[in-house]
């Protein structure tokens, strides 16, 4: 029976519904794409769901379940990210070995967070190129990704651009600073 199955079966013998399993740790929409075996969960929220059904994480994972090469190091990154030491959390996940069914859309989320996080800290420190690079090269395509997010992004993107063209601009390096002035406009 595949992992999906069991966390079904397990969730309707305890007389619980979705809604109800879920409380406000996980979407309803997680857990429905987890039970028809569309998405994995991370080994927290499995730990989470064991929890909830009064069952051992051990109930859930047989011999054929595939163990994630990237368990610890997600561990790291999510301490770190508790930390705020979101260049800690993109140095970590630089090595994340890909595809990795159980924590692609986690890993992206985070390093989509900690992208924004650096990017504005590079920025406040007066370092505007290697902010607009982590800005321009941040992967968006998480399915956790929001459009307040990406607002913020263009927000960060103009800031960092004005920067580089007033910095172009004192240099009388005009072509770059032409370059720049185009990209905060659009």
């Amino acid at each position: 029976m595949e992992l999906g199955e069991k966390i079904r079966r397990a969730r309707l013998e305890a007389g619980l519904t979705q809604r109800a399993l879920c409380a406000d740790v996980i979407t309803r929409n997680m857990l429905s794409q987890i039970e028809s075996g569309k998405a994995r969960p991370s080994m927290g929220t499995l730990q989470y769901l064991a929890r909830r059904l009064d069952l051992p994480v051990g109930y859930f994972l047989d011999e054929n379940t595939a163990v994630s090469p990237n368990a610890e190091r997600m561990a790291a990154a999510r301490d770190a990210y508790a930390a705020r030491d979101h260049r800690q959390v993109l140095e970590i996940l630089a090595a994340y070995e890909q595809p990795d069914g159980l924590f692609d859309q986690e890993c992206k989320y985070l390093m989509a967070l900690s992208s924004l996080a650096w990017g504005k800290a590079l920025l406040e420190q007066a370092e505007p190129t290697q902010g607009v690079a982590i800005l321009e090269q941040m992967d968006r395509t998480s399915i956790y990704y929001r459009e307040d997010m990406e607002r913020q992004r263009h927000q960060l993107l103009a800031r960092g651009y004005e920067a580089l063209e007033r910095y172009y601009k004192e240099r009388e390096d005009y072509q770059q600073a032409y370059y720049y002035a185009c990209k905060r406009r659009g």
